[in-house]
C-alpha cells in the first residue's frame, strides 16, 4: 500500500487486513491520517494545495481504492462516535436504518398508515367544501423515507429514563458503535475501512481493548480493512503473529519484520543470554515501541531499556536513555519484597 503524505512524498506498508501505527512522531501519524481523511471524503482544493495538480495519491495492490464504492469510518474523538448514531448521509446508523427500505413488514404497516392519510384527506375536503367549491386537499403518502427524515427521534434510556442521544456517556457510546459496525458489515457489499486516530484521548483502556478485539474478529469475518494510529500500543491484543503488522513512526516509518527474523536479530545484538520468551519479547515491544527514535530522555524498565538501545541500533537511531529511576537503595528494595 501506497500512501501520498506530501507532494509526491509517499509511505509504503504491507497491508492485510489491519495495521498499527505508533511512535513518538505525532506529527507523520496525523499526515497519514489526514491523506486518508482527505482522500475518502474528497476534498479537491484541500489535496491539490498540499498534495500537486494530481490530488492525493493512494493505491493498495497498484490500485487506486474506490471512494465511491468503499465505506470508510474514521474514529478520532467522542464526537466522531456519536456522530454514526445521527441519522446522516454516510453515517452508520443511516447505513442500517435504510436497509429496512424493503422489508415486507415495514411496507405492510406504511400501506396502513397511507389508507389513513387517505381517510383523513376525505375528512378534511368534507370540512373544505363547506366554504370552497374548488379546493382540493390531499395528503400524500408517506414514503419509508420520509418517515426517517422527518419523524425520527433518537435517544438512549437508562435506568428508566429517557435522555438525549448527545448526554450518553462513550464507553456506552462504543458498544453501540461495535453493534452497529456489525450490523452494517453483515449487509456491506463493498470494501470497509475503519481508521481509529489517538484512540487513548478519548475512550478508557477496557474500552480501547474491546474495540480493538472486535475490529480483529470482524477482520476474519468481513471485507473489513483497519487502520490503527495511536501513541501507544497498550491493550492492542497484538500477538507474536502480527509484529509485521506494526509500523515505528520515528523520523521515518518502519515497519517491523515477523517476529522469527526479528527476534533473531535482536538476539544477535543482546548482551547476555536472551532472556525473554516470544510473547514475552512482543509485550515488550509493545512497550517500547512509541519511544524509538525519541531524541529526549527515555525511563522504562531495565530490560525494556537495553531492548530499547537494540531496536534503535536496528534501526539507525540513537536514544538518551534514562535508567536512574530504576536504582532502588535497600529500603526501597526491602519494602518492595515484603
Amino acid at each position: 500500500m501506497k500512501i501520498e503524505i506530501d507532494d509526491q512524498s509517499f509511505f509504503e506498508l504491507d497491508f492485510g487486513d489491519i495495521v498499527y501505527i505508533s511512535g513518538y512522531n505525532h506529527q507523520n501519524m496525523w499526515k497519514i491520517y489526514r491523506s486518508l481523511y482527505y482522500y475518502f471524503n474528497k476534498s479537491p482544493m484541500l489535496s491539490t494545495n498540499i498534495y500537486g495538480d494530481d490530488n492525493i495519491e493512494i493505491s493498495l495492490d497498484d490500485v487506486s481504492p474506490s471512494t465511491k464504492n468503499t465505506q470508510t469510518y474514521f474514529i478520532s474523538n467522542r464526537d466522531s462516535i456519536y456522530q454514526q448514531m445521527i441519522y446522516k448521509k454516510g453515517n452508520l446508523l443511516f447505513e442500517n436504518l435504510n436497509t429496512l427500505n424493503d422489508s415486507f413488514e415495514i411496507t405492510r404497516i406504511l400501506e396502513e398508515l397511507n389508507d389513513t392519510n387517505t381517510k383523513l384527506s376525505l375528512l378534511v375536503q368534507e370540512h373544505i367544501n363547506n366554504y370552497a367549491n374548488n379546493l382540493i386537499i390531499d395528503f400524500e403518502d408517506v414514503t419509508y423515507f420520509d418517515v426517517l427524515k422527518y419523524f425520527l427521534k433518537v435517544s438512549y434510556e437508562d435506568s428508566n429514563r429517557t435522555f438525549p442521544l448527545e448526554f450518553m456517556e462513550t464507553e456506552s457510546l462504543v458498544d453501540e458503535l461495535l453493534n452497529l459496525i456489525e450490523s452494517s458489515l453483515k449487509k456491506a457489499n463493498n470494501d470497509t475501512w475503519i481508521v481509529l486516530y489517538n484512540l487513548d484521548s478519548f475512550v478508557s483502556r477496557s474500552a480501547k481493548k474491546t474495540i480493538l478485539n472486535k475490529l480483529k474478529e470482524f477482520t476474519d469475518r468481513f471485507e473489513l480493512k483497519v487502520i490503527y494510529l495511536g501513541n501507544s500500543l497498550t491493550d492492542c491484543s497484538i500477538t507474536s503473529a502480527e509484529t509485521e503488522k506494526i509500523v515505528v513512526a520515528a523520523d521515518e516509518f518502519h515497519q517491523l519484520l515477523p517476529i522469527e527474523n526479528l527476534s533473531k536479530s535482536i538476539k544477535m545484538r543482546y548482551p547476555n543470554d536472551f532472556p525473554h520468551s516470544t510473547e514475552q519479547l512482543v509485550q515488550s515491544l509493545i512497550q517500547v515501541i512509541p519511544y524509538v527514535g525519541n531524541k529526549e530522555n527515555v525511563s522504562l524498565n531495565p530490560r525494556d531499556l537495553v531492548l530499547l538501545k537494540i531496536v534503535n541500533d536496528i534501526l539507525g537511531y540513537e536514544t538518551s536513555l534514562d535508567y536512574s529511576d530504576q536504582i532502588l537503595n535497600s529500603a526501597e528494595t526491602k519494602f518492595l519484597l515484603d
